[in-house]
């Protein structure tokens, strides 16, 4: 029988791009009913028209100084080579901002001035943006990061100017060499700070977690950066308190859920053991930053993360326990999905609920290949492992034909699908398209390649490789994490 379609396709539909088939508005659609889900169409009417593009300033209002005669010089930078650069909005002086008042900030010199006015008066998108889930994000993500640089206690002060200088030194090559000499100056005396960080009082807790972010943003963008080590200094630190969190605001949570998956995605692959359990509930009806909705799959990845180094310890060898507990992960992974708050779908655009939905997917296929890999080497049951991998890199493309970027702390499980790839071609495909799929710093892209390349080596020469075995590879290739 031939059917007609709605004049709207559902919001499930709508949300995934699929073709809505139902006779009426007020009939579930085929796919709805199928898999059994709730099928309406609530959102509001799009308006007609493409939407604006272009940069946007970002709307709060931040204090600002006047600059003290001994900085009233200005810098000029030399555009004659480049005529039509797109970033005319830096060429100000480099005082001129917030950097530049004597009492916040009486130490800092030109350039560490000048970087932190950058990243204060930035129009959106910034640097910052990579980081976030989606635009809905942008606004308040860079008002924090300027709060955090007005806070009383001097702590952050030297994280800020840190992450500021290697942010757009990663972006635009006329900071590269000024932002590595400011970066690590600054980055230093921040990592010393850390370390002497004691935790009485909810500030304190907020400071570590705002310091050990900031770091870990840091190492990831620079070369021998450590962002696992930092990580996992800062949830040990945390960990004490870490239920005093849950009664917190919930934008202090994505600070932490940032540290666990940078320490976690490393974990992963070196069969270590994280620092914190997040457990499921903790992160239900939420929309991380980062993550968007896939914080609650991080209690399963640190079971992958438990029971692959039993398996590293034991050196391979099962016992019913352990078999159980696979399976158990298994399952547990084949039933979890995101669980959007009840206004998810009027708080984001279509643009915003399609990634986090895809990212969402793309680490759960991961965390499922990944257990297929704890029980057959690479070379055994080939042809389970490509379906899988194919449906990651599949997801990745129609991302990334959809919104134009790739989704964050995506990078593993491009990373894991990628191990499956057999052939010369397909191989050189991928590590083309990594470079739109790997997009946290230029350092993450070497570090994944570098990571890729080793595991390919060990597979063509016929080495038996089971998933517990991979921190042998590539664990002196990758000082870094597949955050990006």
């Amino acid at each position: 029988m031939t059917r007609t379609l709605s004049n709207r396709a559902c919001d499930q539909c709508h949300n995934l791009k699929e073709k809505c088939r139902r006779p009426d508005a007020t009939t579930p659609c085929e796919r709805c009913e199928r898999l059994n889900q709730n099928c309406q169409t609530a959102r509001n009417r799009a308006k007609a028209g493409r939407k604006p593009r272009g940069s946007k300033r970002l709307s709060y209002k931040l204090p600002t100084s006047s600059l003290s005669s001994d900085f009233n010089s200005l810098v000029t930078i030399n555009t004659a080579s480049s005529p039509h650069t797109p970033y005319p909005h830096f060429y100000r002086p480099l005082n001129d901002g917030l950097g530049s008042n004597p009492v916040l900030f009486p130490d800092l010199d030109q350039w560490e001035r000048h970087f932190l006015n950058l990243m204060k008066d930035i129009v959106a998108p910034s640097p910052l943006d990579k980081y976030l889930i989606g635009p809905s994000f942008h606004e308040s993500h860079h008002r924090s990061f300027v709060q955090n640089m007005l806070r009383p206690a001097p702590v952050l002060k030297n994280a800020a100017v840190a992450c500021a200088a290697v942010l757009f030194g990663d972006q635009y090559a006329q900071y590269t060499k000024t932002s590595i000499e400011v970066g690590h100056r600054r980055a230093a005396l921040a990592v010393s700070e850390l370390r002497s960080l004691k935790i009485s009082e909810e500030q304190d807790l907020i400071t570590a977690l705002v310091l050990g972010v900031a770091m870990v943003t840091f190492a990831m963008h620079v070369a021998d950066g450590q962002p696992f080590i930092i990580s996992h200094y800062t949830l040990v630190l945390v960990k004490p308190v870490y239920s005093s969190l849950l009664a917190m605001d919930p934008s202090i949570m994505d600070f932490l859920m940032c540290l666990v998956s940078t320490e976690t995605f490393e974990c992963l692959l070196r069969s270590e053991i994280p620092t914190l359990r997040i457990h499921e509930h903790d992160r239900r009806n939420v929309v991380d930053r980062y993550l968007g909705l896939t914080s609650s799959l991080f209690a399963h990845l640190y079971d992958i993360c438990e029971v692959s180094n039993m398996l590293r310890e034991t050196g391979g060898l099962e016992s019913m326990k352990i078999d159980q507990r696979v399976k158990d992960i298994q399952e547990s992974l084949n039933q979890w999905q995101p669980s959007p708050p009840p206004d998810f779908l009027e708080r984001f655009t279509q643009a915003e609920v399609f990634g986090m939905l895809a990212q969402a997917k793309v680490l759960r296929l991961a965390a499922l290949l990944i257990v297929h890999r704890l029980y057959h080497p690479f070379g055994q049951c080939d042809r389970e492992g490509l379906i899988l991998s194919r449906a990651i890199t599949m997801e990745f493309d129609t991302v990334f034909q959809f919104v134009g970027h790739s989704m964050p702390c995506t990078a593993l499980a491009y990373l894991v699908a990628c191990f499956e790839i057999t052939g010369v071609e397909a191989r050189a495909a991928a590590i083309d398209k990594s470079q739109h799929f790997v997009t946290f710093s230029r350092q993450s892209q070497v570090r994944f390649r570098k990571s890729l390349l080793s595991v390919w080596n060990a597979k063509d020469l016929g080495n038996q490789i089971y998933w517990f075995d991979l921190g042998h590879y590539i664990q002196r290739t990758s000082s870094g994490s597949t955050q990006g």
